[in-house]
């Protein structure tokens, strides 16, 4: 009984001092892919710039959808290319109206949105 008592004031002591923290960790390879490529500085080719004003998409679809909610084929990626990786990917929104392929080039210091086209 002391014993359940003694851990209870210990993780009430604990939640007081470290309070809430906001962590996330990917473990999933599609999930590292996509966070690796928005979390380094991002630039977009002319092509890609184009076709996402002609589509009225902004960067807060990129940040929040097609960076969170794209799956990568592996299959056809060239993940071991050297100096650059290149991920192909697509993005289908919840209600199907939106449905793109895309290219992503990481590299060592930053990533490219190479291409982007609807399916």
């Amino acid at each position: 009984m002391k014993y359940l008592m003694g851990v209870g004031i210990g993780m009430v002591f604990v939640a007081m001092a470290f309070g809430p923290r906001a962590f996330s960790c990917n473990y999933f390879p599609n999930a590292r892919v996509l966070d690796e490529a928005f979390s380094k500085r991002l630039s977009i080719s002319p092509e890609a710039q184009a076709f996402l004003k002609t589509e009225n998409l902004d960067s807060t679809f990129l940040k929040k959808e097609l960076f969170k909610r794209s799956k990568v084929d592996f299959d056809h990626s060239k993940k071991d290319q050297v100096p650059c990786r290149e991920y192909l990917a697509n993005y289908k929104s919840k209600d199907n109206s939106k449905n793109y392929d895309f290219v992503l080039e990481i590299c060592k210091e930053d990533s490219k949105l190479v291409s982007i086209q609807k399916k």
